[in-house]
């Protein structure tokens, strides 16, 4: 039992994107602004065709995601551990993935127009 004790705090320590994932949501949406990821996701994560993708409330898990910002598969620029590090990715990708739900567009009522009598 000590030894699978002793393997998995190895697998933490080795692993620091596994062992960062429990970020903070509010020091995320702090770093999203001030880091600039809005600029090109949006200020809501929803991205736009032209500049980034919808990055809210994201499936990726936090090593994809963290992957994804250091070797990226697109025209977004690398962000290497010197530049962004691996607890404030921690913090964006909590604050991505506590966004809220859009509302149903059924329940807006200044979408639908009703005609007066």
């Amino acid at each position: 039992m000590r030894h699978l004790i002793f393997a998995a705090s190895i697998a933490l320590i080795a692993s620091p994107a596994l062992a960062q994932q429990g970020g903070d949501a509010k020091n995320g949406e702090k770093h999203f602004k001030s880091d600039g990821c809005y600029q090109c996701h949006g200020y809501a994560g929803q991205g736009a065709t032209q500049t980034g993708p919808r990055i809210s409330r994201t499936a990726l898990t936090f090593d994809q995601f963290l992957n994804q910002l250091r070797h990226p598969a697109s025209a977004m620029a690398p962000y290497e551990e010197p530049i962004m590090p691996t607890a404030t990715a921690a913090d964006i990708y909590a604050y991505l993935k506590a966004m809220p739900e859009p509302p149903d567009p059924k329940s807006l009522q200044l979408l639908f127009v009703t005609k007066s009598k």
